[in-house]
């Protein structure tokens, strides 16, 4: 299961899998997210990967015995460059798909001229009983200079387009 991944100037992508056919797991997890964020995960390859066995500890509920046999897998494309077009499938993951509720406010243009930004997808099986299930959790933080922000637009520009 992924842990967590930040679509941002460095977007890291975490993953931990189970058996043999970790590696493989991985090479088809970092694929399909490529094609999933319109990013290129895809080039998270051995060479961009590291395996470190004593750290990022398994978060979530997993069956008894299947910690020892996880294998954790950690790439980043330090040189990826983020832009709207990763918000876009990042909001359609959304039940509203981004058009109701606080996502439908956010702006992609202003959200990618903020000082700082990260979108995070955080998925992580969750057990109660016998019955186990997959919990997906996202986020978008950002830092803005307010002042920039007017001195740039002339009048005060709200973070958040109103449609």
């Amino acid at each position: 299961m992924m842990e967590r991944m930040r679509i941002n100037p460095s977007p890291p992508c975490k993953g931990k899998f189970d058996g043999d056919s970790a590696y493989s797991r991985w090479v088809a997890l970092t694929n399909a997210l490529a094609g999933l964020f319109c990013a290129s995960l895809n080039f998270v390859d051995s060479t961009r990967t590291i395996s470190p066995t004593l750290s990022f500890r398994p978060s979530g509920h997993h069956p008894d015995g299947i910690i020892e046999n996880l294998h954790l897998f950690h790439g980043a494309l330090p040189r990826e460059p983020v832009c709207t077009e990763n918000l876009t499938p990042f909001l359609k993951l959304l039940p509203c798909k981004g058009r109701a509720g606080i996502s439908s406010l956010l702006d992609g243009h202003r959200l990618f001229d903020s000082q700082w930004q990260a979108m995070a997808l955080d998925v992580r099986p969750v057990c109660e009983g016998n019955e186990c299930f997959v919990e997906m959790m996202q986020n978008v933080d950002m830092v803005i200079d307010v002042e920039r922000s007017i001195r740039r637009n002339g009048i005060y520009s709200p973070l958040f387009s109103f449609k």
